[in-house]
């Protein structure tokens, strides 16, 4: 099974504002795509709001499979593979300081290690299918649930699924 994750911001400006974030999640099943999406909010910069979008969408995976990150972000997407190396050398760079937005990058590290084993993830850095898609439902949708603060079951429930194998709210 593969799942395809598409990133978007509502700005690329590296400074810290409050930004609107989306993704879309999706996987062939049954024949044809299932897509699901989630939006909300990061206040931070650039970097900061892509990693905790990866790390939120990362929460949504309940069963082993290989999954694809696309995001415009380079920086981001060149170092996705290289996240159990920066977690082995303590999240300290090569002159031994703590690397930038180290919080950011052990959320995404523990979601990673949250998933069901084994799990493949490789990133994409480009435009991609969903960019313009993402960015206007943006514009003209409420993205009040903040990112990066975990994923909460239902009320009552204890747990969340939203129907599509191998996701869960």
């Amino acid at each position: 099974m593969k799942v395809d994750i598409y990133i978007e911001t509502s700005s690329q400006f590296q400074g810290k504002v409050e930004r609107k974030c989306g993704y879309v999640l999706s996987t062939l099943l049954r024949g044809g795509e299932e897509t699901r999406k989630h939006f909300g909010t990061v206040s931070g910069t650039y970097h900061q709001a892509v990693l905790l979008t990866i790390a939120d969408a990362l929460e949504h995976m309940t069963r082993s499979c290989k999954i694809c990150i696309h995001t415009r972000d380079l920086y981001v997407g060149s170092r996705l593979e290289k996240i159990t190396e920066m977690a082995g050398a303590g999240w300290m760079d090569s002159k031994g300081q703590p690397i930038k937005n180290k919080e950011e990058w052990q959320q995404v590290y523990k979601a990673m290690n949250a998933l069901p084993d084994p799990h493949e993830i490789t990133a994409k850095t480009e435009k991609h299918s969903y960019s313009m898609w993402l960015r206007e439902e943006m514009k003209h949708r409420e993205c009040g649930r903040i990112l990066g603060q975990g994923l909460e079951p239902a009320p009552g429930t204890g747990h969340i699924n939203n129907g599509m194998s191998g996701y869960h709210y």
